[in-house]
Order: structure tokens, then C-alpha cells, then sequence
């Protein structure tokens, strides 16, 4: 059972825990060999603690003899780099705070290590979260598990990584923009970004605070239910009846694959007895894309500036790069931006009162190359549901013809996050999509 524990959903692990089929030792010894062996060259990770996580993993065993095995107990998983865990360097993908350690917990990762979650290590992401490659200039370059010398997204592209490399069972992310979707989509794993309020945010670093949330990031939507059903108080989920179906808009120009993934997840979901219904959506996406570009850098400045001024070899000249940008926007300029977003965001949530759910694509194509330039389109589909307040699932749909994943997104009603989850579980079950990178297996 060893060789295929890293294939194991949170249920089948925590069962073969149960059964006496897996130890929690030989798990967290099989996932820390697997970054041993694997990392150097994927660069997931930015900190790894091994005798933290066996330590750990006899607690979570003496929980199981003990018959008080919590929900996650002896679930091996990693954090991103922007989320507090007492006693690590979490950094933000900051050069400049490289020994920030800070001394308690996030909120949302003590109620995973409370439900017995075992945190192996801290993952890599875009320079303060301010970007969706993450290639950084000061911790590594991250490839995509499924084509070495691609981007695998970000900013949150460590964790979408490591979890499809199978270096860990499920990995936390942080959302502004879409860092949790985008990677999850190009790394072919599903990722919820959460309605606001739903996860507590304390001890992240922030990007745009009203628009950032830490969510899961698992090889499936149920294993993504899994830890948001501890990370959050639990509400009822609503059986969805109706979808509103993207069908494409020459604004965004969409890869054939995008299109082909949305197109089947619609008659799929059809097929499940659900209406589908094509939203009508009137957005000015070159608006709004500048308006949030405009929002993220001010937001970056007003967070990092003093730092960045007083130590800039701690930063990237890209990321001083928006800080100079951020610092010529004009008062006047920006609060036209924010109304933009605003009309964009009462849209969509109007859109939301004729529909349970809109069904988009993730990014209008797949994850490009290291060093090249990706579409300025790049955030246009998940920016919206950050701009709304909206709960929003990414998870796997298809594949390019060169072996690239594509994702499709679910958009839901706001708070509810656990109705969105579940109909992303039946979608995902009629797509079946998931398949591990061949170069990880």
C-alpha cells in the first residue's frame, strides 16, 4: 500500500488509517520521500519540516488506538507561503522577509492542525502574491507536474503543485484574483476559493484584503469539501436546478480546448437534469481587467511600499515595477476603476438570482511557458467572482491536444460555498477528468 499512498483521497486515507492498512508514520514518511525525491527539481516547496510532521504523525496514531481520531487525523498537507504557521519562515515570497517567523498560527491553519491535520511544509508563490507564474526571482521557479518549463499559475502555484505531484494529500491557497483557480486549473486538481467570511483570514498577508481568501486546493472537489467543512461553520447545501453556461464572448479570446471543456461540462450537467442557460452577462472586460490590475497594485503599494523603499534589494525590480506604476495612478482614475468593478460585480450577482450557478472557464487557455508572456485575459474569468463576493470551484474538465489541463469554473450564490460544492462533486464525477502527471505517478 505504501508505493500508492500519495493516489489516496482524505476519505481512502483516513479509512485505510482506520482498518489498520496505512500507518500515519508510513504516509508522512511517504510523502516527505516523495518531496526528497521530487522537489529539487519542482521547487513546490520553500520550507519543509520532516521531524515537525513525525512528531505529529504519533500523535494522530496514538489518536487512532485511542478511538479520538478527529476529521483530518493523520492528513499530510502543506501551506502557502502568505499563510502564518508559528514558528516557520512564511515569507509572502518576499525576499525581504526571510526570517519573519511569525509566533502563532493562522486561524485557518490551527482548525486543520485541530482536526488533526498534518502540515509538512510551506509553499512557493508569486512575489507578494501579485502575480500568476510563480516564478520567483528569490525562491524558485515552480514548474507545472505536467510539462517541466511551464508555469503551473499562481500565485498559489506551489501548493496546486505539490498536491498534483502527490507531494501532499491537499494544500491551502490564498485567492485575490484567482490564485487558488487559475493554478488549480493548470495543474488539473480542484480549488475552492471561498465566499467571504466563510474561512477566517488571520495571519495571511494580504494583497487587496476585501478580496482575499484562504481556501483548499485537493486532487479532488470532495477532498476540497473535506477541509472546508473544518475550516468552516457548516451550512445546508441547496440542490441546484439551473446553470448558466458561458458560450463565449469575442472580448475573450478562449483556446478550442476551453471551449470544448465548457461545452461538455453544460451537456453533462444537462445530463444531470439540470436547465441550462446561457448568461447574459454585460461586462466591459478590458475595463474591468485594467480596474483590478490598477486596484492590486495600489493595494500592493499601500502594503509594501515602506519596505520595498527601505530595502529594495528585498524585491523584485517587476514587483517595484507596480509599485512605480501604482504610485502615478491618479485619485480620480482609480475611483472610476473601482465603480467599473462595482457594475461588474452587481452583474454578476444579478445574473446569480436567475441562476444557481454560473458554469465559465477557469482561464481562456492553458498554463504557457516559463519566460514567455501569458494573455492580459489571463484573470478575466475568476477576477469577477473576488469582485462579487461569490464563492467559486475550479476543478478538472479536459485536456489539450499537447497534454495540458483545462478546468471549468463553478460561480455560486453567496455563503453558499457547501451547495457550489456539491455540484462541483457531480460534475466532477460525470467529467472524470483527474489524471495524475505521468512524470509523478
Amino acid at each position: 500500500m505504501a508505493a500508492g499512498i500519495h493516489t489516496l483521497g482524505v476519505a481512502s486515507l483516513r479509512a485505510g488509517y482506520q482498518a489498520g492498512r496505512i500507518s500515519v508514520a508510513a504516509a508522512v514518511d511517504h510523502y516527505l520521500a516523495r518531496i526528497e525525491r521530487f522537489d529539487p527539481t519542482l521547487k513546490a516547496f520553500t520550507f519543509v519540516d520532516p521531524e515537525g510532521a513525525r512528531t505529529t504523525a504519533r500523535i494522530s496514531a496514538e489518536r487512532f488506538e485511542s478511538g479520538t481520531a478527529r476529521p483530518l487525523e493523520g492528513v499530510p498537507i502543506a501551506i502557502k507561503a502568505n499563510i502564518d504557521v508559528a514558528g516557520w519562515p512564511v515569507t509572502g515570497g518576499i525576499a525581504a522577509w526571510r526570517d519573519r517567523r511569525p509566533t502563532t498560527d493562522a486561524q485557518a491553519v490551527r482548525l486543520l492542525k485541530d482536526a488533526g491535520a498534518i502540515p509538512l511544509g510551506l509553499t512557493n508563490m508569486h512575489e507578494g502574491a501579485l502575480g500568476a507564474t510563480t516564478d520567483n526571482p528569490f525562491y524558485g521557479q515552480t514548474q507545472n507536474p505536467h510539462r517541466s518549463g511551464f508555469t503551473p499559475g499562481g500565485s498559489s502555484g506551489g501548493s496546486a503543485a505539490a498536491v498534483a505531484a502527490g507531494l501532499c494529500a491537499a494544500a491551502l491557497g490564498s485567492d485575490t484574483l484567482g490564485s487558488i483557480r487559475i493554478p488549480a486549473g493548470w495543474c488539473g486538481i480542484s480549488g475552492l476559493k471561498p465566499a467571504p467570511g466563510r474561512v477566517p483570514n488571520g495571519g495571511l498577508i494580504h494583497l487587496v484584503e476585501r478580496w482575499d481568501v484562504i481556501g483548499p486546493l485537493a486532487r479532488s472537489v470532495e477532498d476540497c469539501a473535506a477541509l472546508f467543512a473544518v475550516l468552516s461553520a457548516p451550512r445546508e447545501a441547496r440542490p441546484a436546478q439551473r446553470i448558466a453556461a458561458w458560450s463565449g464572448r469575442p472580448q475573450i479570446e478562449t483556446d478550442h480546448a476551453v471551449d470544448a471543456a465548457v461545452r461538455l461540462s453544460a451537456r453533462l450537467l444537462e445530463g444531470l437534469g439540470l436547465r441550462v442557460d446561457e448568461p447574459r452577462l454585460r461586462i466591459d472586460f478590458e475595463r474591468v481587467r485594467l480596474a483590478g490590475f490598477m486596484e492590486a497594485s495600489a493595494e500592493a503599494r499601500t502594503r509594501f511600499g515602506a519596505a520595498a523603499t527601505a530595502a529594495p534589494q528585498g524585491f523584485s525590480p517587476a514587483f517595484r515595477t507596480y509599485l512605480d506604476f501604482a504610485a502615478g495612478i491618479e485619485p480620480a482614475t482609480r475611483a472610476q476603476g473601482q465603480k467599473a468593478i462595482e457594475a461588474a460585480a452587481t452583474e454578476l450577482r444579478a445574473q446569480l438570482q436567475l441562476a444557481d450557478a454560473i458554469l465559465i472557464p477557469v482561464t481562456p487557455g492553458p498554463a504557457f511557458a516559463h519566460g514567455t508572456h501569458g494573455p492580459v485575459t489571463l484573470a478575466d474569468f475568476t477576477a469577477l467572482a473576488n469582485f462579487a463576493g461569490l464563492p467559486a470551484l475550479a476543478l478538472p474538465a479536459g485536456w489539450t491536444s499537447h497534454g495540458l489541463p483545462v478546468g471549468v469554473q463553478l460561480i455560486g450564490r453567496a455563503g453558499e460555498d457547501e451547495s457550489l460544492l456539491a455540484l462541483g462533486a457531480k460534475l466532477e464525477s460525470a467529467l472524470n477528468a483527474w489524471q495524475p502527471p505521468v512524470d509523478y505517478r
